[in-house]
């Protein structure tokens, strides 16, 4: 009997290994934690063999599941590859990128690298930095900016919602002792801002014990268990726990992401890059809910 693999079984399967959860892969791919798990069922019927070792705190491969991922990877790849190729159109130009540094490291790489790939006459050109500086030099520096936004905000072309969540160490305990330390990116920031406030309103007091301009710095600093911090849930490093009311923190407003065009007539490579971001970005037919871990 001839067995097909659809391929967002595959898919689902390399972003479990790639996240090293079920809970950040749902993120990733914004599919409630109920549909990943009821995608890797199917994906281990078809193949006939057990591929993810499950429990409370870890996810791991198993014999089978090491040696079936290679193949998904490169069948995923070529996948994505295929239709970029059949999509490209004879475009070439510079056009210039501006994106938050989250996206930039853990969401778009990939994203990126095809697009170059697909449209080798197009100049590419990416700059990393914090919404709020990159969206003033729209059109003088940056043909596309896409951002980080409160959810509603009406600017721009929203391309998915993103949870925003309190964050800790996935490997030491939760202390809501107070002060509660912070581990918060430098002001101004948006989520600096939210969480003081939120804070604030709950009568909760805090003291800020690490500040930083890094993303990365200031993630590694709560995953070492020395203080909380925010996320956005799809970008979250591994080593963090996601953390919510339940765990005795006050609700954040959801945040948003969205790509802004720089006024004008768009060059052929501005529109270009801007479809295929949507493409890659944009939420189509996905369900809105998502478990925690």
């Amino acid at each position: 009997m001839i067995r097909n693999i659809d391929i967002d079984l595959m898919r689902c399967l390399v972003t479990i290994a790639e996240k090293g959860s079920f809970t950040r892969a749902a993120a990733a791919l914004f599919r409630s934690q109920s549909t990943i798990s009821s995608q890797v069922r199917r994906l281990e019927e078809l193949v006939g063999h057990t591929l993810l070792q499950r429990s409370p705190h870890e996810v791991a491969l198993t014999r089978a599941g090491e040696d079936f991922l290679g193949y998904a990877r490169r069948i995923v790849a070529l996948h994505d590859e295929a239709l970029d190729v059949a999509d490209a159109q004879s475009v070439s130009g510079p056009v210039r990128l501006a994106v938050m540094d989250d996206y930039a490291t853990i969401v778009l790489p990939e994203t990126l690298a095809r697009f170059v790939r697909s449209h080798p006459d197009v100049e590419l050109e990416v700059t990393t930095g914090f919404t709020r500086d990159l969206l003033t030099r729209l059109g003088e520096e940056f043909d596309l900016v896409l951002t980080t936004q409160k959810q509603g905000d009406g600017r721009g072309e929203v391309l998915r919602s993103e949870r925003t969540l309190w964050a800790c160490s996935d490997r030491h305990g939760l202390s809501l002792e107070e002060p509660l330390k912070l581990a918060l990116l430098s002001a101004p920031n948006m989520y600096r801002e939210w969480g003081l406030a939120a804070l604030n309103a709950a009568g909760l007091s805090w003291r800020i014990l690490f500040s930083s301009s890094s993303i990365g710095a200031v993630e590694a600093m709560a995953a070492s268990g020395a203080a909380v911090t925010i996320v956005k849930a799809g970008t979250a490093r591994p080593g963090l726990r996601l953390l919510d009311t339940a765990d005795g923190l006050p609700a954040l407003p959801a945040s948003e992401i969205a790509l802004h065009m720089a006024p004008g007539r768009a060059s052929p490579a501005m529109r270009a890059l801007r479809d295929f971001l949507r493409q890659a970005l944009t939420q189509s037919g996905d369900e809105s809910g998502q478990g925690e871990a």
